[in-house]
């Protein structure tokens, strides 16, 4: 193929890749794997494709792509016609043998590793269950079979967690690209602040929000949770084409993606006058997460600090505080704590350079009104490392 003109995209540099290469080809060793697959899955805002875009830099927009990743020997991104392959070349330079499956996704991976020569190999698939928001896992049962049926003498092994502690610890460049999306977040929010008003559509200042992302180079699709009302229960998926009104309550969580990194923030609004109940509910939510800063540090467990939440709730707080805190970076980034952890995400300790949103939730005992805040920190050994700039407080429209 002749040579392509490189893309104007965000991209990672050749010495990113070769860190990843070899810190997962160090991972497959250890446990034995001659190849590792990835799951070809668009779901959950495009997070379920991580893994893709992790080893091969292929990914976005819903653009579907597997990888299937050797020990030793060249790595394979296994696409579509669409975009076409020489789009994907012009995107990326980390992996220059990018197939066109026609759909076929199992057909392609199957050429591949015929071609590795693992019939009796160990092979790897990533995303074949236990994923953080998908337990029962996002490789299509057709592509899988097909594999199976293909190497009827092979030995396949879950690489889901493999996959996770690999991609646990950020490197600088993940940790800028993460700060980039977080920047992108902070300028939704102004534009939130800046248009929603008493007679404004919800769906406008959505619509604002997203703009206001994308113009500055933020990907899509991207998470945007929202919901308003006198009482919102619960973040909905979509805005709807109600006006705002005094004495609404704006809930939300604000995702923004660059080069495919998915920062967060949660921001509450209201709008004009709100039951003062909704202001100590605030104050609760700042006291909690700064004593959740205070013993956020290398060592500590999800678990413990799972428990530390609850634990701070019930000696300060008349209201129900849960916790809620989960990994940053290409999306469904592990370990997640939503309410409860699982027994293995449990056991994981924070570690130096782990990105994580944290947005402890604190609530009426009825359940009734509820308020969370959160922003993306890197841990540090003195401590979180915001990456936001905006002020822990709620914004309050008049």
């Amino acid at each position: 193929m002749d040579p392509v003109e490189k893309l104007d995209v965000p991209r990672f540099s050749l010495a990113e890749r070769d860190r990843r290469w070899r810190l997962v080809r160090q991972l497959m060793a250890e446990e034995g794997l001659d190849v590792i697959v990835t799951a070809v899955n668009t779901g959950h805002w495009d997070h379920f494709q991580a893994n893709t875009r992790y080893l091969t830099g292929v990914g976005g927009n819903c653009g579907e792509a597997a990888a299937v990743f050797p020990l030793e020997g060249e790595v394979t991104a296994i696409a579509m016609a669409i975009p076409p392959i020489h789009y994907w070349l012009a995107f990326q330079d980390w992996v220059t043998d990018v197939r066109n499956c026609n759909r076929y996704f199992g057909r392609g991976i199957v050429e591949r590793l015929r071609e590795l020569n693992v019939d009796k190999g160990r092979i790897g698939v990533a995303g074949l269950y236990n994923i953080s928001r998908a337990p029962e896992g996002v490789m299509p049962y057709g592509t899988m079979r097909a594999i199976e049926e293909a190497f009827p003498h092979a030995t396949f092994v879950d690489a889901t967690d493999l996959m996770e502690r690999a991609r646990y610890v950020k490197s600088p460049e993940e940790i800028d690209a993460l700060a980039k999306a977080v920047e992108l977040v902070e300028k939704a929010i102004d534009v939130m602040a800046q248009s929603a008003r008493p007679g404004v559509r919800e769906c406008e200042v959505y619509a604002a929000m997203i703009h206001a992302m994308v113009k500055e180079g933020g990907e899509l699709p991207t998470m945007l949770q929202w919901s308003a009302g006198p009482e919102p229960h619960g973040n909905n998926i979509m805005p709807t084409l109600r006006p705002l009104e005094n004495g609404d309550i704006v809930m939300n969580e604000i995702e923004a993606r660059w080069a495919g990194y998915v920062g967060q923030g949660v921001q509450p609004m209201f709008i004009g006058r709100v039951d003062p109940v909704w202001h100590d509910i605030f104050r609760t939510c700042q006291e909690i997460l700064h004593a959740t800063y205070e013993i956020f540090k290398p060592g500590l467990t999800i678990g413990e600090l799972n428990q530390f939440v609850v634990d701070w709730g019930k000696k300060h707080s008349a209201f129900m505080l849960r916790p809620l805190f989960h990994g940053r970076g290409l999306g469904d980034d592990a370990p997640v704590s939503a309410r409860s952890t699982s027994d293995a995400h449990a056991r994981w300790q924070l570690e130096e350079n782990v990105v994580f949103i944290l947005k402890p939730t604190v609530a009426t005992p009825d359940g009734r009104k509820r308020l969370y805040w959160g922003d993306c920190v890197v841990c540090t050994p003195a401590g979180p490392r915001r990456l936001g700039k905006r002020p822990v407080e709620v914004i309050e429209v008049q």
